[in-house]
């Protein structure tokens, strides 16, 4: 789907915009979603292998040696799905991360990889399974905009910085003799010749 191709059925570019905005959304769900059950997939065919493999050692064993081997691929399968599910709750956790990264403004990549390890390091802040969110995020991030002021804006320094803006582009504009503000470049006044 291409702006031409909707404006060609009559909606304006704002319509269609909003429009690819909306559909882009709904493909990135469906994307997610789509990674998942491939993993699933990953995950069950290499049990599936795994367990192939377990019954064809079985043969000509002795039920002893067959019990020990059982237990031992419990364990392996054990601990397949334990390192999948870690797996995919740490997918989930950065996901989250950077959806609320992009609503505080957090524009530094730097910022934002010391961030996410900061709050999913062993002793940062605790996933919550049930809302899918880390407990305290909020006061995790008014105690890092305290250490760095310039991490991002609060609602109140967007809101003055918008007031500033706006003064600044309904105040008049002065300019000096040399046609600029003032400001110090590189061109020298010359007075011009009076005869």
């Amino acid at each position: 789907m291409k702006t031409e191709e909707l404006t060609a059925l009559g909606l304006t570019e704002e319509q269609a915009t909003k429009v690819l905005a909306l559909n882009g959304l709904s493909v990135e769900k469906h994307k997610k979603r789509a990674e998942t059950l491939e993993q699933e997939k990953t995950d069950l065919e290499g049990r599936l292998k795994t367990a192939e493999d377990t019954l064809k050692s079985f043969e000509g064993i002795d039920p002893e040696k067959i019990q020990q081997e059982l237990d031992g691929y419990k364990k392996k399968a054990d601990d397949a799905e334990n390192n999948f599910k870690a797996q995919m709750k740490a997918r989930d956790q950065r996901d989250w991360l950077k959806e609320q990264f992009d609503k505080y403004g957090v524009a530094s990549p730097y910022a934002r990889r010391q961030l996410e390890a900061d709050c999913m390091s062993e002793d940062g802040l605790k996933w919550n399974e049930e809302s899918n969110s880390f407990f305290g995020f909020d006061d995790f991030m008014k105690s890092a905009k305290e250490k760095d002021n310039g991490l991002y804006l609060t609602k109140e320094e967007k809101e003055a910085a918008e007031k500033e803006a706006q003064k600044k582009k309904e105040s008049p504009y002065f300019s000096g003799p040399l046609g600029n503000n003032g400001g110090g470049d590189d061109k020298k006044y010359v007075p011009p010749k009076i005869f």
